[in-house]
């Protein structure tokens, strides 16, 4: 009987040992991959920080939905030999422009895609004269002309001079009589009324962060919410993202894990936007974060970027934020302009085949970021608290392309090991 039982129960426990022999086996395999992508990784993002150089650095990585690689590089704040971590915040800066097009898209989405033809001023605006105003009768009338579509791909017919209006607050304050630094608001305001577009809307691209400015008022009428909470309802939250926030303008203001934003030593103190006549540093005087806030102002660690991006289009692990219509819609250029790579709100590239969304951030002199989406599944994030750009930076023009190829290119190289076409791991 003893015999008996024993004969039994051995074909199962043989096949029990099989299965945990090859998921041990399986278990080691993942580790080296894993291990070999931390080497790739690693050496990559040391080489970047020792070239330049830059303090510190964090850099997040998933396949499908789920991270498989977090770290932080070099010092988020020097003076305490802090170093960065998975956990630490940075400015994004310009990935805010996925962050609000998302936003609108999800606000709009039972709309699609008519919403993206409608004009944004006049009467019967997405902006209404009734409730702004100070847009109404704009100087150019070209301008009620402009759509929804326009702001997102960078088609409005504003960005075609290098007159930026979001850095200019003191002097836009001054004009319209108002308190330094001047709101998101008041920069509409004024540039409607003191202003003509730069080329007609829908013709010609035009990177545009005042478009994205105006793009953060049509969140705020159409939720009834301020920017940064009805992008925390519509996107964050449901995301799963938690470190996101509208950053501070001072280093005194930091965010719990934020770094500190280092410039270059060579660029010369700027005059503080708050119009107190002041100077600093770039990364501290420069910029009034409120006024940048759906076109460069928020702040987040590069594991929620990456938790946004798989989320925004459908390969999170979790609930996805949009319906795959308007993911598809997101994704699309405009056939019109085929030198035009932007989609809604992100750049849209292919490379080696592969289908591509990404966007990069840049703040002078003290932050730089990249996000990217690939359709084999990899997505990944690199924020660093200095943007390497020597001074003067007209005579730099090169040396930061050079810096964001090799962000670009060399990550990405390093992160998709094509050894393994079976796991893509």
């Amino acid at each position: 009987m003893i015999f008996s039982h024993i004969r039994r129960l051995l074909p199962a426990a043989l096949s029990i040992a099989f299965i945990a022999g090859a998921a041990t086996s399986a278990h080691a395999q993942a580790q080296d991959q894993d291990q070999a992508l931390a080497g790739r990784v690693g050496a990559q993002m040391e080489q970047l920080l020792g070239k330049y150089p830059i303090p510190g650095a964090s850099i997040a990585i998933a396949y499908k939905g789920e991270l498989v690689y977090q770290r932080g590089y070099g010092m988020a704040v020097m003076e305490t030999n802090t170093p960065a971590t998975p956990q630490t915040v940075f400015r994004i800066a310009s990935i805010s422009k996925p962050v609000t097009a998302v936003a609108v898209l999800k606000l709009f989405e039972n709309e699609l895609p008519q919403a993206l033809d409608r004009k944004v001023f006049g009467p019967d605006g997405l902006l209404p004269d009734s409730a702004y105003p100070e847009f109404a009768n704009p100087r150019d009338p070209r301008v009620l002309k402009v759509t929804l579509r326009d702001l997102l791909q960078h088609t409005s017919g504003w960005g075609a001079t290098d007159y930026d209006p979001q850095y200019d607050l003191i002097d836009i304050a001054r004009t319209m009589n108002v308190k330094a630094p001047a709101s998101a608001r008041d920069v509409i305001a004024f540039m409607l009324k003191q202003r003509s577009l730069d080329v007609p809307p829908g013709v010609e691209v035009h990177y545009s962060n005042f478009g994205y400015n105006i793009l953060g008022r049509i969140i705020e009428y159409k939720s009834g919410k301020s920017y940064e909470q009805a992008v925390q309802e519509l996107v964050f939250k449901p995301a799963g993202v938690s470190s996101a926030v509208i950053a501070a303008d001072k280093r005194v203001q930091r965010v719990a894990n934020e770094t500190v934003y280092y410039d270059d030593p060579r660029w010369p103190p700027v005059p503080d936007q708050d119009g107190s006549g002041a100077t600093g540093a770039e990364s501290y005087f420069g910029f009034h974060l409120q006024a940048m806030d759906a076109h460069g102002g928020w702040a987040a660690t590069a594991a929620d970027l990456v938790r946004f991006v798989d989320a925004a289009q459908g390969t999170a692990k979790g609930a996805a934020l949009l319906k795959p219509e308007t993911v598809a819609l997101m994704k699309q250029r405009n056939g019109a302009m085929p030198d035009n790579n932007n989609g809604l709100g992100w750049v849209v590239t292919k490379m080696d085949g592969v289908n591509i969304i990404s966007h990069s951030g840049a703040l002078t002199t003290g932050t730089y970021g990249y996000l990217q989406a690939r359709e084999d599944g990899w997505s990944w994030a690199v924020l660093f608290n200095r943007l390497p750009i020597p001074y003067p930076p007209e005579k730099a023009l090169s040396e930061l392309q050079s810096f964001q190829a090799t962000v670009q290119r060399g990550l990405m190289s390093a992160i998709i090991n094509r050894a393994d076409p079976q796991t893509g791991r």
